[in-house]
């Protein structure tokens, strides 16, 4: 077992664009602060790249307490094979108590590269991150493993699942974007950053990079949005049931998300349930994206408000907008499981509803 006091602190991945650390990765600092808090530990930023001096300190600025700095330019661009050796040398060298990274294509696949190296396991897509302790019951008795993560994140049936790794260390998990707050930056806070060489076989670099370039961004920031307005397979039929044309229903969301931009002046998005979207419905062909996903498979988001139109509210979409502040649902289905999670429930037809929210936003109800 690896469990065993030598093993310290929580440390996160730090992903680096356009000069600045991304928004989830300081929310996985926050993340990371939480549990890092409850046992007595050091919140640990680990940084690899080349030319990463001006971002050195903005882990400590965002909660840690120091950061770790691997820079060279045998790191400049990313490569899976070389970063992976890195961060198993840093863990095997370091021994930390657990080990985070963001839920996106460089977290996943960096993460489990790791995990397996370092004979750990790895929790994926989780939502939020407890203390506790695990009681496992075996054949010759009762066992406690004494503060456990308990890693959460939603199973692919109904449930939120715990996942705890009681036997080895690191703990590891990948931590959804929009999961936690980011902590206020504060240029005050002190830390110290610790540089160190790791040798990297030069065999690991079996793919020349010959130029790089970035991927336009979308539009839509769903992430950043105060309020969201989104829309679900209810937006096909009315309350008694009959057809309608879904890109009014889209009409009538963009046309509230704007009244509240222009009127409140707070960003504000249109989102969609992964049912919505993958039913490829033509007339929404370029309106509802897969950019616009809430849920599961899509992103997570905490908006002031939230309102749910023409959505069930199965599970998979619940965990992607439960830690809304305020959750408005729409639905003609008295029954709707959203209605379970909503702290104002509308049950109406949306087709009628949403026009009467654009006038009163923009001041015109009668």
């Amino acid at each position: 077992m690896q469990g065993s006091n030598e093993y310290r602190d929580v440390w996160v991945y730090c992903e680096v664009r356009d000069g600045a650390l991304t928004r989830p990765t300081t929310e996985v600092i926050a993340g990371a602060r939480k549990i890092a808090d409850r046992m007595g530990m050091q919140v640990v930023g680990i940084l690899l790249g080349y030319g990463l001096d001006s971002v050195a300190k903005e882990p400590i600025y965002y909660g840690a307490d120091k950061v770790i700095l691997c820079d060279s330019p045998q790191l400049k661009s990313y490569q899976a094979l070389p970063y992976s050796h890195v961060l198993s040398e840093l863990v095997m060298r370091l021994k930390p108590w657990a080990f985070l990274f963001v839920a996106n294509e460089v977290g996943r696949e960096l993460g489990a590269r790791v995990a397996y190296r370092t004979v750990t396991g790895l929790a994926a897509d989780c939502i939020d991150l407890l203390v506790e302790d695990f009681v496992m019951h075996t054949p010759q008795g009762r066992l406690v493993f004494n503060d456990c993560i308990a890693q959460v994140r939603p199973d692919f049936a109904t449930r939120i699942a715990k996942i705890f790794t009681p036997r080895h260390r690191p703990q590891m998990s990948n931590i959804r974007p929009g999961s936690f707050t980011p902590l206020p930056r504060d240029e005050s806070r002190s830390g110290e950053v610790i540089r160190l060489d790791v040798e990297i076989p030069p065999e690991l670099f079996c793919v020349k990079v010959l130029e790089e370039s970035t991927l336009p961004k979308s539009d839509i920031r769903l992430e950043e949005a105060k309020v969201i307005v989104s829309l679900g397979l209810g937006i096909l039929k009315d309350a008694k049931g009959n057809p309608r044309n879904p890109a009014e229903a889209f009409r009538y969301a963009s046309e509230l998300a704007s009244a509240v931009r222009e009127r409140f002046g707070v960003p504000s998005e249109v989102g969609a349930s992964r049912a919505l979207i993958y039913a490829n419905i033509k007339e929404l062909e370029g309106l509802i994206v897969k950019d616009r996903q809430v849920g599961q498979t899509g992103k997570t988001v905490a908006p002031e408000i939230y309102i749910a139109a023409g959505i069930s509210g199965a599970i998979q979409h619940r965990v992607g907008m439960m830690r809304s502040k305020k959750i408005v649902a729409i639905n003609t289905d008295p029954k709707a499981p959203i209605f379970q999670l909503a702290h104002y429930v509308v049950i109406d037809d949306l087709y009628e509803v949403l026009p009467k929210l654009v006038e009163l936003v923009r001041g015109r109800a009668s």
